[in-house]
């Protein structure tokens, strides 16, 4: 098999094995064995060993010597550094960057605008998937691959903790269309404000994401 192939095949494991995850198929102490997604997915033990190195790299979940993988489960006070870095990196990278935002780019963000309107609020896990779609959409617009998979990477975390407790919550926050208003006519010290409020919308409504003990007053 050519290393192309193989790599088709990890990157295919990794994401059914996301999908699967955010869909809520695995409990929150759940742990995964090589012969187990061998099995499911019908592939090779390479791939998979690959798959779950990936998935151990994006802070997705931690090896457990002699038993598997299991969820990284990160401190209420990491979850909250998540939210409070993303506000600042995508809040940053808008005021810097817009002027690289396009007319075609501002009709495509409109488009997922449409799209996460059209999920039924009861489909929570639907909409938070096109809630992070829009960002990294907005954030794919500014050209810094680096910078954009540091910040995928923070937002696989929340995605997976977001399916595993949240799954039965209504997700309703929604700025985005807010936020493109004022983008679209060039307010951006308005627009930044407004994705940063949604960003953090998340601690408002998240029980176990609080500040760290050691910030609190």
């Amino acid at each position: 098999m050519s290393s192309n192939q193989e790599n088709s095949l990890k990157l295919q494991v990794y994401h059914a094995l996301f999908s699967d995850i955010i869909k809520g198929m695995y409990p929150f102490d759940y742990i995964f064995t090589e012969k187990f997604l061998i099995d499911k997915y019908k592939v090779s033990r390479a791939p998979v060993r690959e798959a779950l190195t990936m998935m151990t790299e994006n802070k997705i979940l931690v090896s457990i010597p002699r038993q598997g993988y299991k969820f990284m489960q990160p401190s209420e006070g990491k979850l909250f550094e998540i939210v409070k870095f993303r506000s600042a990196l995508e809040c940053s990278f808008l005021e810097n960057n817009h002027c690289y935002i396009k007319k075609a780019d501002i009709d495509s963000l409109w488009e997922l605008c449409d799209r996460y309107d059209a999920i039924p609020p009861s489909e929570s896990i639907t909409r938070w998937s096109t809630n992070c779609e829009f960002h990294l959409k907005l954030f794919t617009l500014y050209g810094n691959e680096y910078a954009r998979t540091v910040l995928e990477n923070a937002m696989n975390i929340q995605t997976i903790f977001y399916a595993l407790k949240m799954k039965s919550h209504i997700f309703t926050v929604d700025l985005h269309r807010a936020m493109m208003d004022y983008l679209e006519k060039g307010q951006i010290s308005t627009a930044s404000q407004l994705l940063k409020a949604d960003i953090e919308s998340i601690l408002c409504v998240s029980p176990w994401i609080t500040k760290p003990d050691s910030d609190r007053e």
